[in-house]
C-alpha cells in the first residue's frame, strides 16, 4: 500500500494536521532559540565572572528561558508522541485497546492542561497588574507567564488532533513529518 492511498480523514482533517504540523514548526523554533539563549547568556555570564569584566547578570536570560523550552517543548513532545507515553499504548494485544490508551493519555492531558492555563492567566493577569519584573534586567515576568497559557493551548491542540487521529484511524504523523 502506498502512502497516498491511506486514509487520512476527511479534507478539513487534513487543513488540521497541515495546521498542526505549522505549529510544530513555531514550537521547534521557539525551543532551538530557547536553547541557543541559554547557552549564549548562560556561557557570557560564567565568562564575565571568571575574568572579572563587570556586566550586567545576563545570565539571567539563560534561567528565564527555560519557562518558553519547558512549556513550549511540552506541547512540541505531545505532538511527537513523547511526552506522556503509556506503555499500553503500544503494546496492547488489540488495536482497540491502544486506542482506548491512546484516548485517555489525550483527555487526561487536557485536563493537566486546562489547569495550567487557568493558572498560566492568573499568573499574566497578577504580573501585568503589579509590574513585576526579574531582578537584574527587569524583564517583565508577565510575558515569561504567558507562555503558560500559550504552551498549555498548543497541548490541548495536539491531543484534539491525537484523538481525532483515532477516530480516523489516521496515523499520527505524516510519513514525511517529525516522527517519521
Amino acid at each position: 500500500m502506498t502512502s497516498s492511498s491511506v486514509y487520512r480523514g476527511p479534507l478539513w482533517f487534513q487543513k488540521l494536521r497541515a495546521l498542526e504540523r505549522m505549529a510544530y514548526s513555531v514550537e521547534r523554533f521557539i525551543c532551538i532559540a530557547s536553547l541557543v539563549v541559554m547557552v549564549f547568556a548562560t556561557g557570557y555570564a560564567v565568562m564575565t565572572r571568571n575574568l572579572h569584566i563587570a556586566s550586567p547578570n545576563y545570565g539571567e536570560l539563560g534561567l528565564a528561558a527555560l519557562i518558553p523550552l519547558t512549556l513550549v517543548g511540552g506541547a512540541m513532545c505531545t505532538y511527537l508522541g513523547s511526552h506522556i507515553s503509556v506503555e499500553i499504548m503500544q503494546v496492547a494485544p488489540s488495536r482497540f485497546l491502544r486506542n482506548i490508551a491512546e484516548i485517555a493519555a489525550a483527555v487526561f492531558s487536557i485536563v493537566f492542561a486546562c489547569f495550567y492555563i487557568y493558572s498560566g492567566v492568573i499568573l499574566v493577569e497578577e504580573f501585568r497588574y503589579t509590574g513585576d519584573k526579574l531582578l537584574d534586567l527587569g524583564t517583565p515576568l508577565w510575558i515569561l507567564a504567558a507562555f503558560f497559557p500559550f504552551g498549555m493551548g498548543l497541548m490541548i491542540f495536539h491531543c484534539i488532533v491525537r484523538m481525532l487521529c483515532v477516530v480516523f484511524g489516521a496515523p499520527k504523523y505524516e510519513e514525511s513529518g517529525a516522527a517519521a
